[in-house]
């Protein structure tokens, strides 16, 4: 079983929301000079007992930690707004999996961040997304 298609799954649907998400296509981070507001979306994938007679674990659960970052903290829930819409509650196209909704886990407030060298505000949401083979 692979990974690939819940992560595809997430970070597709935030760039088609037209977000700029990190890491980028080249596995990059963000920099001290990348243009604001910005996503860093994390996904970790285990699988679960499915519904099998074979007692297989073929329940993918993918959970994305996303950062929405942006210049102040209404930047940031502004971000977090539109990772919310592109991401909440939709039913994503897999290669090989039946997926259900999105469905929102986890919220921190937004907190100033300094970590790429320049001060700015990080608003944290954990996603997740449970698929079967199919």
């Amino acid at each position: 079983m692979s990974d690939d298609p819940h992560a595809v799954a997430f970070l597709s649907l935030l760039r088609d929301a037209g977000l700029s998400v990190f890491p980028d296509a080249n596995g990059k981070g963000p920099t001290a000079t990348t243009p604001l507001p910005y996503v860093v979306a994390w996904v970790a994938v285990r699988y679960d007992l499915g519904p099998t007679i074979d007692g297989r674990s073929s329940r993918g659960v993918a959970t994305a930690t996303v950062h929405s970052v942006g210049a102040n903290d209404t930047a940031a829930r502004i971000t977090a707004g539109r990772v919310r819409g592109a991401l909440l509650d939709v039913v994503p196209t897999m290669t090989g999996r039946r997926p259900w909704p999105i469905r929102h886990d986890e919220g921190l407030p937004p907190r100033l961040d300094e970590s790429t060298g320049r001060s700015v505000v990080d608003q944290v949401d954990v996603y997740r997304l449970e698929s079967l083979p199919g």
